[in-house]
């Protein structure tokens, strides 16, 4: 099945396949957030907007104005199911996020304090009075396994609750390309340098809108030393040692992890 994003956010057809949020919630069935019906009636419905065609079928997402009870139902927010979905839905369920966040948050122009309005073409809010435009923001972003021989870098950063050793990240500053944000996040959140840079791939990143751009980067030099203040602990792995603790393969992090130890492994390093 494939997903084909509007190319615009108006007109809206039909929905035939309904995302219901609220407050960062998602209505789900199990991890089924995709609906063929709507539950809720029309005044429960702050906006609803257009995503794209899901195998065919018009994909909207209505933004709530309180999460309300529904038969078989439960709200869930969206790192809950990671693992649980496909990539292909876990990004669909991030857009529809993204959309709905965006509209929340931008219903007064930041410039002037007016109420915004809808583009007539474009995923946009506009300021009537001073035509500020507010897209979606998306922050890029790099995540980079650093590789030293057979061995990579994984770190535990202090927000995450479970022990998750995962690669380093970081936002591209402005003035910055990735290549060179990613070199100076690694010297301050661990002390070390880095060389060749190889790019792996990138994943949207909806918590709530980065654009991750992925990674593997070779050790050039330095000790080893955490920052203390994102990154709690940092040790080097061998591929054929690694943690169990690490992301699942939907995620970027995840992949650069396992893509790394099957090219340590066929190379015998």
């Amino acid at each position: 099945m494939d997903f084909t994003p509007a190319a615009s956010a108006r007109p809206q057809p039909q929905f035939s396949l309904h995302i219901a949020v609220v407050e960062g919630q998602l209505l789900c069935r199990g991890a089924r957030f995709l609906h063929s019906d709507f539950p809720f009636p029309a005044r429960a419905v702050v906006s609803s907007h257009y995503l794209g065609e899901l195998g065919g079928r018009a994909c909207g997402v209505h933004l709530l104005s309180e999460r309300l009870p529904a038969e078989g139902c439960n709200w869930r927010g969206l790192r809950s199911l990671l693992g649980e979905v496909d990539e292909l839905h876990f990004a669909l369920a991030g857009r529809a996020l993204q959309v709905a966040n965006w509209d929340i948050d931008h219903r007064f122009c930041g410039r002037c304090g007016d109420v915004t309005e809808y583009h007539p073409c474009d995923r946009a809010r506009v300021c009537p009075r001073c035509q500020l435009a507010v897209y979606p923001r998306i922050s890029p972003c790099v995540i980079m396994l650093v590789s030293r021989g057979g061995e990579c870098l994984l770190a535990r950063h202090r927000e995450h609750r479970h022990g998750l050793l995962t690669a380093l990240a970081g936002f591209i500053e402005p003035g910055e390309n990735a290549e060179q944000a990613l070199a100076r996040e690694v010297r301050e959140e661990v002390g070390l340098e880095v060389g060749a840079r190889h790019y792996i791939g990138s994943q949207s990143w909806p918590f709530p809108g980065q654009l991750m751009l992925g990674y593997i980067a070779e050790w050039a030099g330095g000790e080893l030393k955490p920052d203390g203040l994102e990154i709690a602990e940092a040790a080097w792995f061998h591929y054929s040692e690694l943690p169990a603790a690490i992301p699942p393969p939907q995620t970027l992090s995840g992949q650069l992890i396992r893509r790394f130890a099957e090219e340590a492994a066929r190379q015998k390093l």
